[in-house]
């Protein structure tokens, strides 16, 4: 036996560079698939948070124009409505805002004199859906933002807005028998 025979044996290389080769390529292949799949999911949310701020957005709108409505022109009274809606939106909170005039850029919502909208947003910012508001109904001076979840619509005789807390509500006249 020479010991040249022994070292120059290298059958079981193949096998062993086989197996690094397989391994090292399900690795890059499966890495792909995840960052892809990863992109895909991502994509899929934020589409899935417009939808759902939208369908929010309508209902709010027709809750305020219904709540506009029920108070009535020239009327004293004022009308508080609560309204209930999910705090959170695929997982993100949102808020809502009253814009009016020339803050309204989609084209859902006409640029005129009376153009308002009900902006929806999350707070990472990409994600905001304009839901135009009905052009008869006389907002409020001042339109602060609330969250989403539960809020009041307000309606008195300086027009209609929206507050976090339950507004202090006139006392009942007292009435005599």
């Amino acid at each position: 036996m020479t010991p040249n025979t022994f070292r120059s044996d290298d059958r079981a290389v193949s096998i062993a560079v086989t197996h690094v080769l397989t391994i090292g390529i399900t690795t890059i292949l499966i890495a792909g698939l995840l960052v892809g799949a990863s992109g895909l999911l991502e994509s899929e949310k934020q589409g899935a948070t417009r939808d759902e701020l939208r369908t929010i957005g309508n209902r709010m709108a027709s809750e305020m124009s219904s709540a506009y409505y029920s108070a009535g022109e020239g009327s004293n009274d004022e009308v508080v409505v609560r309204v209930s809606h999910p705090e959170y939106v695929a997982g993100n909170n949102y808020k809502v805002e009253i814009a009016n005039h020339g803050d309204c850029s989609a084209p859902a919502v006409p640029d005129g004199p009376n153009s308002q909208c009900l902006v929806l947003s999350t707070p990472t910012g990409n994600n905001e859906v304009v839901i135009p508001l009905d052009p008869e109904i006389e907002l409020s001076g001042s339109l602060p933002e609330v969250n989403g979840g539960s809020f009041y619509i307000v309606v008195d005789s300086g027009g209609l807005t929206l507050q976090n807390d339950r507004p202090s509500l006139a006392p009942l006249p007292e009435v005599r028998r």
